[in-house]
């Protein structure tokens, strides 16, 4: 009787489990379960179709920490960095792009010294910078035109997201199933086990140019405000 009753209670566990989907979060999915290369391949091919995304998190720039939250969408941004103490605000629309800066960015950038008049008009305003590099930065296709998941120090771009890329754990992030693959113990990228297979967060322990970054927001309309003729600098 005992044998019976426990039968039962585990039919009607096994039942609950599949109807709820509980069951799905122990068992390995079918993306997780393929080599490192497969998996690499997978989440370059879907990030070549991204039109838009979200970039938060910190890089090191030649030993510099840089914190930041961007949105990319083509040919337009919006977003902040941080760099040391200061701040410094960046949007972009077809070909014209502007920054706004803080005092302290202003100061550290400005090849002489500025009166207190020059600093809070400038730390006030946003400056027209439409060189290519600022443009380059701000526009999705270039960011991610040569995407790559992770690369062996060394390696050939041919070589890159193939041999040596390890699988580690299927783990849940913000509600969506990833798995986690990896270079060495120095590059990690976490891909969505369901398709789109896209990579929602990098980590890099490169020394002088690592970092962590959080992608999402893929594919929304990335709205940016011009700035008013009366906010922009005109020397």
């Amino acid at each position: 009787m005992r044998t019976t009753r426990t039968a039962a209670a585990l039919l009607v566990l096994t039942t609950l489990l599949s109807g709820c989907g509980a069951w799905q979060d122990f068992r390995t999915s079918d993306f997780a379960e393929q080599d490192g290369a497969a998996i690499a391949t997978a989440a370059r091919r879907a990030m070549k179709d991204v039109t838009s995304l979200r970039l938060t998190g910190q890089v090191v720039a030649k030993g510099n920490q840089v914190l930041l939250d961007l949105s990319v969408g083509e040919d337009r941004c919006t977003g902040t960095l941080r760099l040391g103490g200061s701040h410094l605000a960046v949007r972009r629309v077809g070909d014209r792009a502007w920054i706004k800066g803080d005092e302290d960015f202003v100061s550290s950038v400005s090849a002489t010294r500025l009166s207190a008049a020059a600093l809070t008009r400038l730390s006030t305003s946003w400056i027209p910078a439409n060189d290519r590099e600022i443009l380059d930065f701000c526009d999705v296709d270039e960011l991610l035109g040569d995407f790559r998941v992770m690369k062996r120090s060394g390696a050939s771009d041919d070589e890159a997201d193939t041999g040596g890329v390890t699988v580690g754990e299927e783990d849940s992030v913000d509600g969506e199933r990833v798995v986690d693959i990896g270079v060495g113990e120095q590059e990690t990228a976490w891909v969505l086990s369901e398709a789109p297979h896209y990579v929602v967060r990098v980590e890099s322990a490169v020394p002088r140019d690592g970092g962590s970054l959080a992608l999402s927001e893929f594919n929304r309309e990335v709205r940016v405000e011009v700035p008013a003729p009366k906010d922009v600098f005109r020397p």
